[in-house]
């Protein structure tokens, strides 16, 4: 059924226009034949491809990484049964027995490993837990997107429009993700989307918080894009670029790595802060009648007073980030590293594979396929 569903896709009339444009250039160039059934192949396997790169992206970099940003390790006592050793006759016994040894354990964290996290995830919520929440995410992001447009649409064109945008249509949304990040924490329950959906009175907990985090990733990119202003990347002509001197190109060399530096730590200190922040707010909105998948704690080292206590049970913004210790920040920081490595080590596989498919379904034809297409792409230019 698959296969006759791609063969329909592939015979409609956009499609043909689109692949024999493709294949064939506008051109009277001498046609290249490829069979239907390599066409499906291919269309099959960049699909997969395209499925599987996002689930072990929406696994590691969503679900994992938000566990991590909740998770407070937790301390064991070990309590062990006193040891006297048999006293010589005639020795007198000690006035006060010795008593048990009692013995913190300072236990390693389940998020401190991506392998020890999933098997703690799937044993507790199940084979689908790594995917946890998917489809709200999914929900989630379309949402976001529509709200961007409406809000482009209806605000002027200024400097800086895109991070107003993203602010807004991050609060608007505030709610929305605070479903997503307790789906993702919690353990398995039975309530439904909107039984999840945090009260009105608590939006204007997670509005600001929200905003920051939808926001900052975009003050990043026009606080990168102005330090490379400043060092006057955006005069530099890269068809120049062959004129240059040895010490022109190692200037040149120096100012973008400077840029890329810069905006590594804006990442680490503007848009990571944000998320974390956000997150671990939404964590302290969660009902008390709900556990998490992971230890957490919700008095925040003491700062977030539970309901049950006669206090709110959320935590202030800069109290939130500030309870996300240096220890747990390393561990984040660590984790990114590893899913970064992950996800470019599953592109590089994912993209020998479709490669391979290519030049055993093309052959020969390969070269003359790329060069009808740079022969297009030329004219278009010129």
């Amino acid at each position: 059924m698959l296969v006759d569903a791609v063969r329909r896709g592939l015979s409609h009339p956009h499609t043909t226009s689109f692949v024999k444009r493709a294949i064939q250039g506008e051109g009277n160039h001498e046609d290249i034949k490829i069979s239907g059934w390599a066409f499906a192949l291919l269309y099959v396997s960049f699909m997969a491809s395209m499925v599987f790169m996002t689930m072990l992206s929406y696994m590691l970099k969503e679900v994992v990484t938000t566990l991590c940003m909740v998770e407070t390790p937790h301390a064991a006592i070990t309590v062990s049964p006193s040891t006297s050793e048999s006293a010589d006759k005639g020795e007198k016994e000690g006035l006060l027995e010795a008593g048990p040894t009692i013995t913190l354990v300072h236990q390693k964290p389940i998020t401190s490993s991506i392998r020890a996290t999933i098997t703690h995830v799937v044993a507790n919520a199940g084979t689908f837990a790594r995917f946890r929440g998917f489809r709200v995410h999914a929900m989630y992001s379309l949402a976001f997107l529509l709200a961007a447009e409406f809000f482009e649409a209806a605000l002027p064109r200024v400097p800086g429009q895109a991070i107003l945008v993203s602010a807004l249509s991050g609060a608007v949304l505030a709610n929305f993700h605070a479903v997503w990040t307790h789906r993702v924490v919690s353990m398995p329950t039975t309530k439904s989307f909107w039984q999840r959906l945090p009260s009105q009175s608590n939006w204007k907990t997670l509005a600001l918080p929200a905003a920051i985090s939808a926001s900052m990733p975009y003050v990043s990119v026009y606080l990168t894009i102005g330090v490379g202003a400043l060092l006057g990347l955006h005069r530099e002509n890269p068809e120049q670029f062959h004129r240059y001197s040895s010490g022109q190109l190692a200037c040149l060399a120096m100012r973008v790595v400077g840029v890329a530096i810069f905006g590594l730590f804006c990442s680490l200190f503007l848009c990571l802060p944000a998320i974390v922040t956000l997150v671990r707010i939404e964590a302290s909105i969660l009902p008390e009648d709900e556990d998490t998948i992971v230890p957490f704690d919700r008095t925040f080292d003491g700062k977030a007073v539970s309901q049950m206590h006669g206090g709110s049970g959320k935590v202030g913004f800069l109290d939130a980030w500030r309870s996300f210790n240096w220890e747990a920040r390393r561990r984040l920081i660590k984790l990114f590293v590893k899913v970064s490595l992950i996800m470019l080590g599953a592109f590089f596989f994912v993209a020998h594979i479709l490669a391979f498919e290519v030049f055993a379904i093309f052959g020969s034809q390969l070269g003359q396929l790329l060069a009808q297409l740079n022969r297009e792409d030329f004219l278009d230019i010129n």
